[in-house]
This record gives C-alpha cells, structure tokens and sequence, in this order.
C-alpha cells in the first residue's frame, strides 16, 4: 500500500475510533510497526493526530494531562464495565456509605445500587443518574456532591477543594478505578486524580478498585497507593500470574465480573 493511501485509511479510521493503536494499524494495514510508527508521527508533525502511548488520537479525543475525554472512555468495553459495576453494588448493604469515584466504569454503578445506600462523589455524570435513574428505579436515597474543580471534557470535579471535602467524610466502602494494576501499586495518570482517589482511599473503612482487564499489570505515572491497603480488585478477566501473586500476597480479593 502507498503512503500517501496508507495515511488516509488511518485518519479514516481515527475519524470513526478517536483512537488507534499501532498493533491494530499492523493488523489493518498489512504493515510493520517501523512504517505504521512512521505514518503516526508524520501525521503528527501535520497536526491531524495527537500521539500517545502505543497509538494515536483524534484531535477532539485527545488526553488532557493523561485524562481521555468522558466520551471518549464511555465506549470502551461497555460489557466488561457493566458487569464490573454490577458486582460492586452487591458488596454494599443497605444504609451503608458509599464514596464513588468519576469514571465511566463507576457510572454504571447507577443501574445496580439499592436506593438505601448513601453517596459521596465527585462525578457530575453519576450523580445525575442517580438522581433520575431510569428503568423506573428508585433513586438514590442521598447524594453528596464533592464541590471542586469540572476538569476539562471529563465531567469530575478535582483540585484542592475536592480533597478538603471528602475529607470532612466517612465511608464504608469507596469505589475508585485506575489507569494501572502493577505488582507494586493502584497508578493512575493525572496528579489532580491521583490526589482525590488517596483521599477517597483514606476516607473509607473498605476500598474497591474497579477496573477492566485492559489496565491489569499496565504501568501509569504515579502511584495512588500500594496494593495492602485495597480490600479488593473488580475485574473483567483473570489477573496475569505475576499480578495474581502479588495480589494473593497482599491479602486483595480479586472478583471477575
């Protein structure tokens, strides 16, 4: 295939996905990774992509300090996260206090939580499902709004006056997810996030990590905590043998959903 083809047919596939890896490029385009990696970072010198880890983006979806857009994270393996929330809510008793973190796993949380639990988060998107759940659910019972920062295209509130809120709270349980599982820690990829998701940990008596396979041993750039003080990992696949381990060592519960 031609460069020049060979470039349009990616932008043609940018336009539909937002994202695109160079495995998959490979596989599409009948091509190596040298000349796919080639294409990506002409590509980005015209300005028609945005480079990322293992892949490009389409200008509009397109990570802002390591955050994908909600749009863009909603789309990604809605099965797996449905399933995953679906088991969250089943830890949760009634009259018990939940903090819930922003994420496009946790907003399923919605379609499943008793309306006898109580909520503390700082996501605009859940806290409206909530609050108007369809299907005829009863909504939530209380909904606690964090205050904060509305982060650019994520829908979540951040910053200083997120963190001092959550800690004026108690919880039960909390429900965050991650960017990454490695053998040495929950990571995720924003400081603002990072900073919220340790107060959302310390916060709670019991902490839940919903998360889809795609992240499991993913490394990210910072570090939220260390796996001995997560009670358990919501999961959509098996943990790979060496994050097993560590898992089992640290005393974490693994659910696959």
């Amino acid at each position: 295939m031609h460069a020049l083809e060979r470039q349009r047919k990616i932008l043609e596939i940018i336009e539909a996905e937002s994202f695109l890896s160079v495995d998959d490029a490979q596989r599409i385009l009948h091509s190596s990774s040298a000349t796919i990696r080639r294409d990506f970072a002409l590509l980005a010198q015209q300005g028609l992509v945005i480079r990322a880890h293992g892949g490009v983006h389409s200008l509009d979806n397109a990570p802002i300090m390591g955050v994908l857009p909600f749009s863009s994270r909603k789309v990604e393996h809605p099965e797996g996260k449905d399933r995953i929330a679906k088991a969250a809510a089943g830890l949760l008793n009634d009259g018990e206090i939940v903090i819930i973190d922003g994420g496009t796993t946790t907003l399923n949380l919605a379609r499943y939580l008793s309306p006898h639990v109580r909520v503390i988060t700082n996501s605009l998107p859940l806290a409206s499902a909530l609050n108007e759940p369809a299907n005829g659910r009863t909504s939530v019972s209380e909904v606690n709004m964090t205050g904060g920062y509305v982060y650019p295209r994520s829908e979540v509130l951040l910053g200083p006056q997120t963190v001092k809120t959550l800690l004026e709270y108690n919880a039960n349980w909390s429900f965050i997810g991650a960017n990454g599982v490695m053998p040495d820690g929950i990571f995720n990829s924003n400081n603002l996030v990072v900073d919220t998701q340790r107060m959302m940990v310390e916060r709670a008596q019991h902490v839940a990590i919903l998360i889809d396979g795609s992240k499991l041993n993913r490394p990210a750039m910072m570090k939220v905590c260390d796996l001995d003080v997560i009670d358990c990992i919501i999961t959509d696949k098996e943990p790979p043998a060496e994050l097993a381990e560590a898992l089992k060592e640290n005393g974490v519960r693994v659910i696959v959903a």
